[in-house]
């Protein structure tokens, strides 16, 4: 009786190990996304922005949003990057819609994540426009 659940123990072992190894770089993802929720620091800035200056800021944020993405520990912030970029990017469709418009004042939360490998900084939400700047004629 002792050998046939010696052999189901080692079996389920070995399957359980097969399915955490397969699973790694999806635990790794979720720890970081873990320790980006409880560690993120949040602060709000005020910022006058033109399209050009807004535009640049996304690039660069979309670059990050791709490195991340492709990275197996910070897959899941990506995701937190791209929702912030869909969000900010209204501020850049205005202004390109606007060609009257020069700049805008807008308030928005930047969240910055520092671990011992990374630190990554990025608008993370839409925030609110508090004034326009129209192009003196």
């Amino acid at each position: 009786m002792d050998k046939p659940i010696k052999k189901i123990s080692i079996i389920l072992g070995a399957v359980i190990l097969i399915v955490i190894l397969a699973n790694i770089s999806n635990i790794l993802a979720h720890a970081k996304l873990y320790s980006f929720e409880n560690n993120k620091n949040v602060e709000t800035e005020t910022k006058v922005v033109t399209f050009n200056e807004i535009f640049d800021i996304l690039t660069e944020q979309r670059e990050l949003e791709e490195e991340l993405k492709t990275s197996t520990k910070y897959s899941l912030i990506g995701d937190e990057v791209r929702k912030g970029i869909d969000e900010a990017s209204d501020y850049e469709r205005y202004l390109a819609e606007n060609k009257q418009i020069k700049s805008i004042k807008i308030k928005i939360p930047i969240t910055t994540y520092k671990d011992h490998d990374k630190t990554i900084e990025f608008i993370s939400g839409k925030g609110e426009m508090l004034e326009i700047f129209k192009i003196n004629k």
